[in-house]
C-alpha cells in the first residue's frame, strides 16, 4: 500500500507475516494455515474443515504461543504445498480432509464424492502423496456436491 497517497494505510506491509501459533505448528511448513481469533489476538492455526479459508503457506512453524511466519501467495505467482493423494495438471485444488490430523493443511484434487470444498488453486504439475505440489492461486469458490 502507498501510504503517501493514502496515509490511512500506515502500518501495512507486503509479503510474509508473523503471528503467534494457536497450536503446535512445529514441522507444519509448506502446509496451509488460517488466521484464528485467540482472545482478540490474531493467531495462525491449521484448517479444521475442508471449507476453511486457509490462504497462508506456513514458512516457519513453532509451538503454541511462539511467533510463526507464513506467506499468502497472490494471483500472479505459483506456490508449493504438501499434496495428499494423486493430482494431475489442471486439477482443481482444495484442502485435504483435516478430520485426519496428519492431513490438516495439505491439499488434494477436488473429490467427486459428497461434501463441501473450497477450491482455491489449479495444479500446474502432476503430484503424488507427500510431494510439494506446484499450484497457482485462482479466485476461490465453495463447491458442494
Amino acid at each position: 500500500m502507498n501510504i503517501i497517497l493514502n496515509p490511512g494505510q500506515s502500518n501495512t506491509k507486503r509479503g510474509d507475516i508473523n503471528l503467534p501459533a494457536a497450536g503446535n505448528l512445529t514441522g507444519c511448513e509448506n502446509l496451509l494455515w488460517k488466521i484464528v481469533n485467540n482472545n482478540g489476538v490474531a493467531n495462525f492455526a491449521l484448517p479444521t474443515s475442508t471449507d476453511d479459508y486457509a490462504p497462508y503457506v506456513g514458512a516457519s512453524g513453532d509451538v503454541a504461543g511462539n511467533n510463526v511466519t507464513a506467506e499468502a501467495p497472490g494471483f500472479g505467482e505459483n506456490f508449493r504445498v504438501v499434496c495428499k493423494g494423486a493430482v494431475n495438471p489442471g486439477d482443481q485444488i482444495c484442502l485435504a480432509d483435516p478430520g485426519t490430523a496428519a492431513d490438516a493443511g495439505k491439499v488434494r484434487a477436488l473429490p467427486s464424492g459428497a461434501g463441501t470444498f473450497r477450491v482455491f488453486a489449479i495444479a500446474e504439475e502432476a503430484g503424488v502423496d507427500g510431494q510439494l505440489l506446484l499450484c497457482r492461486k485462482i479466485g476461490e469458490r465453495t463447491i458442494s456436491h
